[in-house]
């Protein structure tokens, strides 16, 4: 074999390498599940596998006729007893002035009450929350089902295809939702 042979082997060995030795790592990495990134960019408890939560029709709170779907659009949904006492009013505020700060892609974005027990305020909820969304106890038991573990006061993120995917505790502050929210209006194409 002469000095030419030989160059043109190691050139041929050396581009074989660098296009499949990458190639071998990254597969022997996902393979033995090696390497993972530590921790994750949402602030809420992050559900999986995704629950979906069964459709209902929804009424505003300020309109006596039922009109929308939790398909279709994200929603947020609290989960609260009907009579909402001082924490949930807060809660309730927040979650609508949360809203208002995305603009143009406010309407991306529903509201929905859901009542863990007793009837709703309806006088409170006309007044101060009139586009949110409200679910009657009587109604509310296939939701509150499919949010295995709920508690009054959890905030949950519905994805437009009705799959719940993010659950916040009562305790977690609304900059820290609307971070995550904002974050998922930007990259979703969908809702």
């Amino acid at each position: 074999m002469n000095d030419r042979q030989k160059s043109g082997r190691r050139a041929f060995v050396l581009i074989n390498f660098l296009f499949f030795g990458p190639l071998a790592i990254a597969i022997f990495i996902y393979a033995t599940g090696g390497w993972r990134p530590d921790g994750s960019t949402e602030n809420g408890e992050f559900l999986w596998p995704p629950v979906t939560i069964p459709d209902i029709t929804l009424a505003e709170a300020s309109g006596p006729e039922p009109r929308k779907h939790l398909r279709s659009v994200w929603n947020l949904l609290y989960t609260g007893p009907g009579e909402c006492d001082l924490v949930c009013k807060e809660r309730l505020v927040d979650l609508r002035q949360m809203r208002l700060t995305f603009g143009k892609d406010a309407p991306r974005l529903q509201l929905v009450y859901i009542a863990n027990s007793g009837p709703i305020d309806t006088a409170y909820m006309t007044s101060q929350h009139s586009v949110m969304f409200v679910v009657d106890a009587t109604q509310s038991g296939e939701q509150l089902s499919a949010l295995e573990g709920y508690a009054a006061g959890d905030v949950y993120l519905v994805d437009p295809q009705g799959n719940v995917i993010l659950r916040y505790p009562q305790e977690m502050s609304i900059a820290e939702i609307r971070e995550d929210v904002k974050k998922l209006l930007k990259l979703s194409q969908i809702g």
